[in-house]
């Protein structure tokens, strides 16, 4: 009698990680779609407290600045949101796209961080191109 497991293909780490790794892109792109959107309504509203105590330069200044860093934060989340579906529908671009976002968001510690290290462990070693191309091609 064959032992346990025997004849039992165990799935590959893509596999395994990638729809967890497609819901946390989506939870953490959602978390910062928060503060791009509040940013970007700063920018484009002239609240009281920009108006007094601030120089005229200042004033024109702030409101561009804070409207540009909300479209940055935004457009991050909105790419973040993006690649977490692709990854959890298993499309071909999906991969390509987390990979590039998930070393951008080393640089946001902690969270971010985490995320760009468990996305770097998931889908860049070598043969993950060619497991996750299987998964693509299989849906």
């Amino acid at each position: 009698m064959p032992g346990p497991g025997v004849g039992y293909t165990r799935p590959s780490r893509v596999a395994r990680h990638i729809t967890a790794l497609g819901l946390l892109w989506i939870i953490f792109s959602g978390l910062r779609l928060i503060p791009g959107l509040a940013l970007l309504v700063l920018g484009h509203t002239r609240f009281p407290y920009m108006m007094t105590p601030l120089p005229a330069p200042m004033r024109m200044f702030i409101g561009p600045f804070l409207g540009g860093l909300g479209l940055i934060f935004s457009g991050f989340a909105i790419a973040g949101l993006i690649a977490g579906g692709g990854l959890m529908a298993h499309s071909p671009w999906a991969r390509m796209l987390t990979i590039v976002l998930g070393c951008i968001s080393l640089i946001h510690f902690p969270l971010g961080t985490a995320l760009g290290v468990y996305t770097l462990w998931v889908l860049a070693p070598q043969g993950a191109s060619v497991e996750y191309q299987s998964l693509a091609s299989a849906n």
